[in-house]
Parts: structure tokens; C-alpha cells; sequence
């Protein structure tokens, strides 16, 4: 079905090149997971290579992790109650004799909720937009916060990342601050 969606897979991830963004899907399987019982949750982010090559001062290449995405969110996020309760969770357990009903659930919700949400943030106003809606569940998280702060450069709102720029450079976490001042003076 992601394939058909013009995905490309490797591993346990699938890209989507969509001009500036790339969209993840990803499968990050519990340790520990059993061949009779699986446990795992499925990843969803936006990807923007040039905010990682301003960010890391490299050029991006091969295939774009959930881990560097600029928006990183799960399928329970897109989910309401018309989905199981077994996929509508963070984490899915996934039995063998539960395989098939699960399988095809989650296909079903990928392609009929998580789609069209990433079909509708095609550029970086509407990236922006759903940066707002989840920009609390990153506040933790100095790279999210980095890109967010680009972003808002990107749609003109350059006080506001500059605030956000200078707070991660006065922040505890060296390194991040660091990286924050170096990105700063790039942009």
C-alpha cells in the first residue's frame, strides 16, 4: 500500500520525497517482542532535508530516520474511535492469530487517515500550522525545538525563532546550545 503511495522502503522505515519534505513512516519494534508476540509502534514524521543540512552544516544524505524528522508523531495520533482499540494505543500488540484483522486495520488507517493528513501539509506555511498544534509534546527535545525555530524563520516569523534560538543557547545542555548559536548565525 506504501508503495503504491509512491513510498520507498529500507528496514523497517518508508520515505516519500515530496519537494521539500520527506514523509516517514517507520515500525520501531519493542525489544524483547516475542515471534509469537510482537509489540511495536508505527512512527509518522515530515522530514525537511535542507533544515537538517543547516542544522547539522552537511548535506543529507540517504534516507530520512523518524528520529531527525521535524514533526514526529504516532498512528494514534490520527486515529479516533472508529479504529480498534488494539491499533488505537502507542504501543500495538500484535499476536499471530491477530496478524491478518491487525495488519489490514493499520493499512486501512494509514491510507485513510495518515495519508491524507501528510498529503495536506505540502508546504511550510501548512508545515508550520501543524508545527503549532504539536509544538508542546517537543518542547523536551532541542532538535524539534531547532527545527521549529527554522521553520518559523522559513514563514517570515523571524523575532519569534530568534527567541527560540536564544533560549536553547542559554539553556543547561551545552552541546545544544552550541548548536543553536551555530545555526543562528547561518541563517
Amino acid at each position: 500500500m506504501l508503495k503504491k503511495n509512491g513510498f520507498k522502503k529500507k528496514k523497517n522505515a518508508w520515505n516519500r520525497e515530496r519537494g521539500d519534505l520527506i514523509d516517514i513512516i517507520e515500525i520501531d519494534e519493542l525489544r524483547g517482542s516475542t515471534q509469537d508476540n510482537e509489540r511495536f509502534v508505527l512512527n509518522v514524521g515530515l522530514f525537511v532535508p535542507a533544515f537538517f543540512e543547516t542544522v547539522w552544516n552537511e548535506k543529507h544524505k540517504g534516507f530520512a530516520q523518524d528520529a531527525d524528522a521535524v514533526i514526529r508523531l504516532r498512528l494514534e495520533d490520527f486515529l479516533d474511535e472508529s479504529f480498534s482499540e488494539e491499533i488505537n494505543k502507542s504501543w500495538v500488540d500484535l499476536n499471530f492469530d491477530d496478524i491478518t484483522n491487525i495488519g489490514l486495520e493499520i493499512s486501512k488507517a494509514v491510507e485513510d487517515t495518515v495519508l491524507p493528513r501528510l498529503d495536506s501539509v505540502s508546504d511550510f506555511k501548512a508545515l508550520g500550522l501543524l508545527a503549532d498544534e504539536v509544538e508542546s509534546r517537543h518542547k523536551d527535545y532541542p532538535l524539534a525545538q531547532i527545527c521549529f525555530a527554522l521553520l518559523k524563520y522559513q514563514n517570515g516569523n523571524h523575532d519569534e525563532a530568534t527567541n527560540i534560538f536564544n533560549s536553547l543557547a542559554s539553556g543547561k545542555n551545552k552541546a545544544w546550545a552550541s548548536r543553536a548559536k551555530d545555526v543562528l548565525s547561518r541563517i
